[in-house]
């Protein structure tokens, strides 16, 4: 062990200097790992941060389109209960005390019959028990559709608003 006192005696300053540039070193490491774990959390924070900021936007979104839904589907309800409970019209499709024929000219001569129609027919008509075409039920069918549409087309606005 003499040789490595000799050496250590000899060598004094120059170990010293080492000792000195490594604790230089690792003090410097340390620095900057702190300094870059701090950027690290700093930047996790804000990611968390606009991450809660965009959820809570969607839960707004759909808080208030679940809202809009509910108020159309009342509005369409309460105006198609309106609709329902009016008094019937007449019970079949033509109604001689409605109608006169007075105004209407004469079917010509020379018509044979009616023209050959299309593949892609309508499907027919709902009839009552008597094969006649009830009025009620195409004019309660025309307003609830009417009503479905425009109701469909004020959910659609208002949805489209909100997103925006």
């Amino acid at each position: 062990m003499s040789w490595i006192r000799a050496f250590a005696d000899l060598n004094k300053s120059l170990l010293l200097k080492g000792l000195l540039l490594l604790m230089a070193f690792l003090l410097g490491l340390q620095m900057g790992q702190s300094r870059l774990q701090r950027q690290w959390d700093a930047e996790k924070q804000t990611v968390q941060v606009a991450q809660a900021k965009q959820e809570q936007h969607v839960v707004d979104v759909v808080r208030v389109q679940n809202q809009i839904s509910q108020e159309i589907s009342d509005d369409y309800r309460k105006k198609s209960s309106l609709l329902s409970g009016n008094a019937v019209v007449a019970g079949r499709v033509f109604d001689q005390s409605e109608v006169s024929s007075d105004g209407l000219s004469d079917v010509s001569s020379n018509s044979k019959g009616v023209a050959d129609g299309s593949t892609d027919i309508a499907p027919a008509p709902i009839r009552n028990k008597a094969g006649v075409l009830d009025c009620y039920q195409l004019r309660n069918d025309a307003t609830k559709t009417t009503l479905m549409l425009i109701e469909i087309q004020r959910w659609y606005q208002r949805s489209y608003d909100v997103a925006r």
